[in-house]
């Protein structure tokens, strides 16, 4: 099922073609102007919407930022072009002998602290 446009709606957009080819023919210095006042207001917007954003998520968003860049160096790593078939088989011997002694990077966890200690009032039920 096709949706059709509103007549109103079809009227406003030839009227706006209609300006701008007006405008494009006999001052295109002001359709410059006019982009780049858009253009400039466009980037003043997004960046106090990325510094209000960035100052409401605070702490939480600073670390989620943090763990998604490692996650990305990461995956950059991985994604590197394979070795030869020679290397891979050598590397993975010694990948496994490794990995037995290498020590875990600590994650970035932290516990909650709930009320396990607590004993709940049987009085309120």
């Amino acid at each position: 099922m096709k949706r059709r446009l509103h007549p109103l709606v079809l009227i406003l957009i030839g009227f706006a073609l209609f300006g701008f080819g007006y405008q494009l023919i006999f001052n295109p210095g002001s359709i410059v102007r006019m982009l780049a006042v858009i253009a400039a207001v466009g980037v003043i917007i997004y960046l106090v919407v990325r510094y209000m954003m960035k100052k409401r998520m605070g702490k939480d968003y600073s670390s989620y930022a943090k763990a998604a860049k490692q996650s990305r160096k990461r995956l950059k790593k991985r994604t590197q072009a394979a070795p030869t078939p020679i290397k891979s088989i050598q590397t993975h011997k010694r990948t496994q002998k490794s990995s037995a002694i290498k020590k875990k990077r600590q994650t970035h966890l932290t516990v909650i602290e709930g009320k396990k200690g607590k004993k709940k009032n049987r009085a309120s039920f």
